[in-house]
């Protein structure tokens, strides 16, 4: 058989090596967006040291090895309005962040946001005609809100923020975390950081009481909670301060036992992981951080480079 000429190349073959670097990019763009785990938080103050501090939150990103915080910006409605946020969760298939403000916010009290987990910008969906503390996707997709007046769980609709409440109302209880496992077992705090670990029957909204937590730095309050992408129960303790003292802690789900990571910015008031386990968010380019746009993009260029060379050399 001849060999083609120099600086030509079969149609075959140019597809070939074109499917090849597309093979590249995307294998490298799973790969990416795969290992983005990353913790969120989110405060009612921005770094407030009185009681009186304004209340204008915070977004972060936490490592996890120590808690220690690095700040995002500032969480701001357009025309930089700010709110505080007490609760926070990524939709497990959009890879959406979604927010609730508090009942102090100064814009848009006790309503549900987005939030531009690169910027802290705010989007507002609606007024959530309600108290929330805290909010869980479960791994289909179903917002749910922990309602402190009623000490209940209910849904939210992302589109609206509707709220539909699950089961019987109680007693105004303290501020609560809950967290949703990859099964759908719903966690919920809702007697403090030394009551128990309790479990919300979907169905009739009963509590099914769990194991006691124990080892609490400070025994009032539970806010937060997140699963991480390896099941560990991550929270916010907080001491329920003006400001409120806050620390990063891991609650064994089986024993209740409470173990300190680190400490966390005052008035820390809400947790999220990005990436969570059972997560199937898409790997699209709009849905990855900044560094893996950028590596992504230099990658295409430099194998399109590299693929035109070897089709087009003389």
């Amino acid at each position: 058989m001849p060999r083609p000429a120099r600086g030509s190349i079969s149609f075959m073959n140019g597809r070939t090596i074109l499917s090849i670097v597309a093979a590249a990019v995307l294998t490298f763009a799973f790969g990416a967006r795969g290992q983005v785990h990353t913790l969120y938080a989110a405060s009612v103050r921005s770094g407030g040291t009185s009681a009186d501090a304004p209340i204008a939150g915070n977004l972060y990103s936490v490592n996890l090895a120590n808690g220690s915080a690095t700040l995002i910006g500032a969480i701001r409605l357009p025309d930089a309005k700010a709110v505080g946020v007490t609760g926070m969760a990524f939709h497990p298939q959009t890879g959406v962040l979604y927010g609730i403000t508090s009942e102090v916010s100064p814009n848009s009290p006790h309503a549900l946001v987005t939030i531009d987990a690169t910027t802290g910008k705010a989007t507002l969906v609606g007024d959530l005609n309600l108290i929330g503390s805290d909010l869980a996707f479960d791994p289909k997709g179903t917002l749910y809100l922990w309602m402190q007046g009623t000490s209940q769980l209910g849904t939210v609709d992302t589109s609206t923020a509707v709220v539909t409440p699950i089961g019987k109302p109680r007693p105004a209880g303290l501020p609560a975390g809950i967290a949703i496992d990859p099964q759908g077992m719903v966690y919920v705090t809702a007697k403090g950081a030394s009551g128990t670990l309790d479990n919300v029957d979907l169905a009739t909204g009963a509590l099914q009481v769990g194991p006691v937590l124990t080892g609490a730095p400070f025994s009032t309050q539970i806010n937060s909670m997140s699963f991480s992408p390896s099941g560990l129960l991550l929270a916010v303790n907080s001491n329920g301060g003006s400001p409120a003292n806050t620390r990063l802690v891991t609650i064994n789900t089986a024993t209740g036992a409470v173990a300190t990571i680190g400490t966390l910015p005052d008035d820390t008031d809400a947790l999220a992981f990005f990436g969570s386990t059972g997560s199937s968010i898409a790997p699209t380019f709009s849905n990855m951080n900044p560094g893996a746009r950028v590596v992504i993009i230099a990658l295409t260029v430099a194998l399109l480079g590299v693929a035109a060379t070897m089709i087009f050399r003389r």
